[in-house]
């Protein structure tokens, strides 16, 4: 929002910069920076922005802190883009990386050296925001005639540190514009994008040390807005702002702090929620990720992957059924094939009170009708030709204390339907070819792709088998139907260890993929992206020439089908007839694009 606010007056400058007084008027900070640059002798003069090959080192040395921030640049450029600004990133020593603006005020922009490859540091540009946020530490806002020097009087700067997640301060979030067009919450806007770095950034820092998520309100956990930390055994080593915030901690407790100096208790892993209190007295719902396990060797054809991921958009409906499955209810999952069931039943087992029991999962439309009885039930020894010396235990015996998971109950024969229901009903089993029956305690959860209501209409469901099983149906969409398909496909690819190897998946690419309908659903993409990440190198940008050859047109043909001829050709003319440049905005590759414009009569 656009204001008029008053600059400092020209009264006030004449009485430092003429008559040597400070004026009253001048907020303590601004005075004080006034005075060391006074002293440095700094005047307006012109600027030597860093040549292009240093330029270039600066950014690889920098790396890690623009892949982490460039997506919040665009976010504030949006919420500042109705007014005369620029909105710019700069490392430790203020150097400006990386800038995005208003085409009108960039011109003003290159007037003052708001420009990469320039230093905007306190002891060469004066009184500025970017200078004192990396002097204080802290968000900071100058306005008009607060900055010291003359030449960027009519300027308007808001600027927030960046700090890594070992406390190392990294570079600064800086929003300037035209001083007589201040946005009022520019300010505001850019500590709150600088927390969601530091959010993003150590949300990514690896999967080797434990990850606490922290938050009072348990709607907010899993955004933005929530304390991270991260422990290496039981030692505190990296945390956000807002984290150190309310356990009253600074920089300097990383590497002293341990886990049980600061909450009441055990470091284990919480896939669900959970309110616990600190030694303080707070109280806070956290989720726990433990680290992952070391690879004597690593292995390309199945990088490691924390299925967690796969949960994450589905969290309010797993916390629901984690509460329904505790009380001793049974829970249907409804799904497409492909869509991620047994993942979402293994993540409830987890965050069950039947964690520490074993789950025990059986495909029922995997055996033959055959083998199924013999599976489920068990038998003793010698209840048929070819059994086991010892007898076999059966998975509703080896479920006893923990979860069972029957997937694909749909097409469970009759026969065995009665006998799971006598079995619910009883709570005990009875072996093939035994007389002992043996009482058995364990969680169910069903899983199906099939209708099974019509199932039952048609006599190939058991009724009251069903409405024992369906007390709690819970629909997986299909991945087509996710709300946000961009991010969760990020999501896998980070977790798939893509990002730790810093390979990139191209924005045409990520568009394609989001934009295909994937009738296998997340097991199909799975496999996609572990091919790309199997044949590509650490530090390659994959396009979409890079999939698998099968994949290739038929991931263009379905991009390029949700642009209509009017999209295509205004995304043409917005690149001046540029058809690779197209191409790339649209998610499609060069070919695809020429072809779909032959197919629309256009030349």
């Amino acid at each position: 929002m656009p204001s008029s606010l008053p600059a400092l007056s020209t009264q006030a400058r004449r009485q430092f910069f003429e008559e040597g007084v400070c004026p009253a008027s001048l907020p303590q900070q601004i005075a004080e920076s006034w005075l060391r640059c006074r002293q440095q002798g700094l005047a307006d003069g012109g600027f030597d922005p860093l040549v292009s090959a240093n330029l270039q080192q600066a950014l690889q040395a920098n790396e890690h802190l623009l892949r982490v921030a460039l997506p919040e640049l665009d976010g504030v450029y949006e919420q500042v883009l109705g007014t005369q600004s620029v909105v710019l990133l700069t490392d430790a020593t203020g150097l400006i990386l990386n800038t995005t603006g208003n085409p009108q005020f960039m011109k003003k922009a290159e007037q003052v050296a708001l420009l990469p490859g320039v230093s905007w540091a306190e002891a060469t540009k004066g009184t500025n925001a970017i200078g004192m946020a990396l002097a204080l530490g802290d968000s900071v806002e100058v306005r008009g005639g607060e900055h010291f020097l003359a030449q960027n009087i009519g300027i308007s700067c808001s600027a927030s540190p960046v700090f890594a997640p070992n406390g190392r301060l990294a570079g600064v979030l800086n929003v300037s514009g035209d001083a007589s067009l201040h946005h009022l919450h520019a300010l505001g806007l850019v500590r709150l994008a600088a927390q969601q770095i530091e959010h993003r950034w150590l949300s990514l820092a690896g999967d080797e040390h434990w990850l606490l998520r922290l938050h009072p309100r348990n709607a907010l956990l899993g955004s933005p807005r929530e304390g991270v930390l991260s422990f290496a055994g039981d030692i505190l080593i990296a945390a956000n702002r807002v984290a150190l915030h309310w356990l009253g901690l600074s920089w300097q407790d990383l590497g002293r702090s341990r886990f049980a100096d600061l909450f009441d208790a055990a470091l284990k892993p919480i896939a669900v929620a959970q309110q616990i209190y600190t030694q303080r007295g707070q109280h806070f719902y956290i989720t726990i990720t433990a680290p992952k396990a070391k690879l004597a060797i690593r292995t390309l054809i199945e990088p490691e992957f924390n299925e967690q991921s796969m949960v994450q958009p589905f969290q309010k409906q797993l916390n629901q059924a984690v509460r329904v499955l505790n009380a001793g209810v049974a829970v249907l999952l409804q799904g497409e094939t492909g869509s991620g069931k047994e993942v979402f039943a293994r993540a409830l087992h987890q965050a069950s009170q039947r964690s520490k029991g074993p789950f025990v999962a059986i495909n029922c439309a995997a055996l033959p009708e055959s083998l199924i009885e013999s599976e489920l039930f068990g038998y003793e020894e010698g209840a048929f030709t070819g059994a086991k010396r010892k007898g076999h235990l059966g998975k509703l015996r080896e479920a006893h204390g923990g979860v069972l998971l029957l997937d694909e109950i749909g097409d469970m024969p009759l026969a065995m339907q009665a006998r799971l229901l006598r079995v619910l009903q009883e709570r005990e089993v009875t072996p093939l070819g035994g007389s002992r029956s043996y009482k058995v305690d364990f969680a169910i959860v069903c899983a199906s792709h099939r209708d099974l209501p019509k199932r039952v209409s048609a006599g190939e469901f058991r009724a009251d088998l069903f409405y024992r099983l369906q007390d709690f149906t819970m629909r997986l969409p299909p991945l087509r139907e996710h709300a946000n398909l961009l991010g969760f496909i990020s999501g896998l690819w980070q977790n798939l260890g893509g990002v730790k190897r810093q390979i990139r998946l191209e924005d045409e690419l990520l568009g394609a993929l989001s934009r295909y309908p994937w009738p296998g659903n997340v097991r199909q993409l799975l496999s996609v992206l572990k091919t790309l990440l199997a044949l590509a190198d650490d530090g390659d940008s994959l396009g979409i020439c890079d999939l698998p050859e099968a994949y290739q047109t038929s991931v263009s043909k379905a991009s390029l089908a949700s642009n209509s001829q009017g999209l295509i050709e205004q995304t043409i003319a917005q690149f001046e007839g540029n058809i690779s440049k197209a191409a790339a905005a649209l998610g499609v590759a060069r070919s695809t694009l020429y072809r779909r414009r032959r197919s629309l009569g256009v030349a």
